[in-house]
């Protein structure tokens, strides 16, 4: 056998050990939840740019009233045969 075993910690130790360890655990839990409310909050944030984005017109978009939008049609291209 050799003679360095490792001595089985104390009650005390075992105790302090799980208490750090609940800490931690409740710690890492509420970070979870504000990283989770910050997520949310940036993508309301950004629908909310977005959506006034779409509301809100720059002032060279503006067409007349009076001047309607062009139509424009598609044409089919006939091969010339030579014939």
């Amino acid at each position: 056998m050799s003679e360095e075993q490792k001595e089985k910690p104390s009650r005390e130790q075992m105790v302090k050990w799980y208490k750090d360890e609940i800490e931690l655990a409740s710690l890492r839990s509420e970070l979870a939840k504000l990283q989770r409310d910050a997520t949310v909050y940036e993508a309301e944030r950004i629908q909310a740019i977005g959506m006034i984005a779409q509301m809100t017109q720059l002032p060279g978009d503006e067409q007349p009233e009076d001047e309607a939008p062009k139509k424009r049609t598609l044409k089919k291209e006939v091969p010339d045969d030579g014939c």
